[in-house]
Formats: C-alpha cells, structure tokens, sequence
C-alpha cells in the first residue's frame, strides 16, 4: 500500500482534535519532589585509582609467577662463580699468608728443616731393604734351610736373631709347622764355615744314615743352600770320626758341589696354612741362559705349593749384558699388587746371583708402585733371602 501523507495544515487540524492535558500539580510540591535529585551529586572515582589497582594485580602476578621461573633455572652456574670468587679470594689470602710466614722463618727453624731434609731416608740402594731379601752381614744373622711341607723343593731362609740371643742355637728359634715347612733335616750337623778361604766342613754323627733318593736330594740340597750365601767354593763331608759320608744312593762321598755349579731360577712358595711367602730355587734340568731362566720364572710348578714369581702379563722385551750388570725392558700391564712387584724383582734378582751377575737393571717399570727400590739405579743382587726377624 501507498503511505498516505499529510500537509502541514492537515497536521495541525489533527493536533488540535486531541483533548487538552493540564498538569494540575503545586509548583512547590513538584520542585520538593525533584531537589533530591537534582542536589545528588554523581560519584566520580579518583583518577590515579584504576593504574594503582593494575600495578596491584602486575605485582601479585610477578609474585606467583617469579619463585616458578628461578626454581628452574640453573642457579650453581651463579652460585659456583661467586663460591669460585670467594675461594679465589680465600686462597689470594692464605697465599699471602704463607708467604709472609716463610719470608719470616727464624734461622734456627731454617737449620732444623735442613736437618730433617738430611735426615730422611735415601733411596740410595745401600739403604734399601726388601721382605724378601737382605743386602748386608751381620753377627745376628744366620743361614738356615728347611723342605717344602711335602718335601718337593728346599726353602733357604735368613733368620735374624734376637740380640739377647745371639749365641743360642738357631733351630730353638725356627717355627716349621707355622711357616708351611717341614722339619729340619740337617739339624744334627755341624757347619763350620771358613770364610777366609772359602771352603767349609760339614761333620755328620757317625750313626747317621738316610735311605732313598728323595731323601738324599733334599739333604745335599740343604747343605748346599745353606752354605750359599757365605760364597764358599769347597764343601767338606765327613763323620765324627773322621770317615766320608754314606749319603744314600750317592754312597760315600767327601764333598758337595756348591749352588753355583748348576743353573736356578727363583720361584713362590707358600702353604696354605700359612701367610708367609718364600723366594724358593728351582733346579733347572739342564744348563740355561738367562733369558731361558727369566721365561721359566712365568711358568707353574708341578707343586702346588709353588707359583710363578713374574706375573702372566710381564715380558722382558730385551735382556743385555755387559760385564757383571744384567739390564732387561720389561713390558708389562697394571701390577696386582707393590708386593706382586717385589716379589718379581727379588726373584729376578735371586736369579740373577745364580748366573754371575752384580748387579741389575730395569727398565720401563712403571714408577707409580710404592717399590723399595730405587729403579732409576741399578739394583745389586741379594746377600741373603727371605728374612725372618725374630724381634718381631
């Protein structure tokens, strides 16, 4: 539909067709009804209010949020390098400390450190000692040899007397069953050495007899041994009487050869029943280099009382001799043990002895192990083996 549309007189034609309103209220009243109104005032909020309230709800953001952050974070980088500053300083401190102490040493404090420094023990090879060998004589010292426990090698051992007991008769001292050992063979013999010339005489009891050759073997080995380390070159047997010696299957005979006539190497022994560990000869077969023996000393004995004295994963690379001195390289891997090393050197130099060395020379042992040898120098071969200190 079209709208309809009105003109301006036609407007007010209809305005004026509506009924007349007339507002009948008191001016008083009416203005009483609207002063409230119009006397309240709009509330206004202050304006630095809403920023304060904002900064309120950053902070307690920050205040939740930071303690998270800082936990994660690799705090000992920061903590290290202030502890590393400090100790710095600390130690700048002490340093300067300690050197004003040493610049301020009395002279008298100087002298005494000198005297300890004189004082200390020398590595010098006179002045080392061994647990299985001893490089010097002395009057409480004595030679003494017992057999294996089953009688399948000798066991040539030092005993160092008491010094109360110098005089006394060194089979009261011995202690066979507490060392592994047997008993002593020899013990009604006399010895008498004469070290001037070289040569001793071994008298037997007259009623003295053995049968069997093991027998005889372990008795002519213990007087051979016993007397090796007083370097005699003639060893006499005869009775009480004056007669040769009836030796078993050896029949009568007057004298001994000594150690150095035949070839030994040295190997370990040791009981089950005991702690104690022993430097022991082993006869070899036949006539040997040293180099032969060396490689021998690697190898298992038939007893089982007997081990090897050089380790599986020791090689002695080069051996070179040059008169009485016997130097070798030795090629090996982490040592056990320092007494795995002691016991190969004493061995090696035990050895050595028995060939005609001096002295000897290693080279390339690992210098770490607590040796008591000076391996910088050459070492000298042994007077006497596996020492037992009775003053212990």
């Amino acid at each position: 539909m079209k709208r309809k549309t009105y003109s301006e007189d036609e407007l007010k034609e209809l305005l004026g067709e509506f009924p007349k309103i007339e507002d009948k209220q008191n001016k008083e009243n009416l203005y009483r009804s609207i002063e409230p109104k119009l006397n309240k005032r709009k509330r206004r909020i202050a304006p630095w209010i809403t920023p304060s309230m904002a900064t309120a709800a950053v902070l307690l953001i920050l205040a939740i949020v930071l303690p998270v952050l800082l936990s994660s974070l690799p705090t000992n980088e920061y903590s290290g390098s202030a502890d590393q500053e400090e100790s710095s300083t600390e130690s700048a401190n002490e340093s300067g400390r300690d050197q004003a102490e040493t610049t301020e040493q009395k002279p008298s404090e100087i002298e005494d450190s000198s005297r300890n420094e004189d004082t200390t023990p020398s590595s010098d090879n006179n002045e080392t000692e061994s647990p299985f060998t001893l490089q010097d004589r002395s009057p409480d010292i004595e030679s003494y040899v017992l057999p294996g426990k089953n009688g399948e090698v000798v066991v040539p051992f030092t005993v160092i007397k008491p010094g109360d007991q110098e005089d006394k008769n060194i089979s009261s001292l011995v202690n066979p069953a507490e060392w592994g050992l047997a008993e002593d063979l020899i013990k009604d013999l006399t010895f008498n050495i004469d070290e001037e010339r070289n040569q001793a005489e071994v008298i037997f009891p007259d009623n003295f007899s053995i049968s069997g050759s093991a027998y005889t073997s372990i008795i002519s080995e213990s007087i051979r041994w016993k007397l090796y380390p007083y370097e005699v070159k003639n060893i006499k047997l005869q009775t009480e009487s004056g007669s040769p010696v009836v030796l078993g299957n050896l029949g009568k005979i007057e004298t001994l050869p000594v150690v150095e006539q035949n070839r030994y190497y040295y190997q370990i022994y040791s009981d089950q029943g005991s702690e104690r560990q022993f430097l022991v000869p082993i006869k070899a077969e036949r006539e040997l280099s040293i180099q032969e023996a060396l490689n021998r000393m690697k190898e298992k004995h038939t007893s089982n009382n007997v081990d090897s004295a050089v380790p599986n994963h020791v090689t002695f690379s080069s051996v070179a001799v040059e008169g009485s001195v016997l130097t070798m390289t030795v090629e090996h891997e982490s040592w056990a043990s320092d007494q795995q090393l002691m016991m190969m050197i004493d061995a090696v130099l035990a050895t050595a002895k028995n060939f005609g060395f001096n002295e000897v020379i290693f080279d390339n042992i690992n210098h770490e192990i607590n040796s008591f040898y000076n391996l910088n120098e050459p070492i000298p071969v042994p007077t006497f083996i596996n020492p037992i200190d009775m003053n212990e």
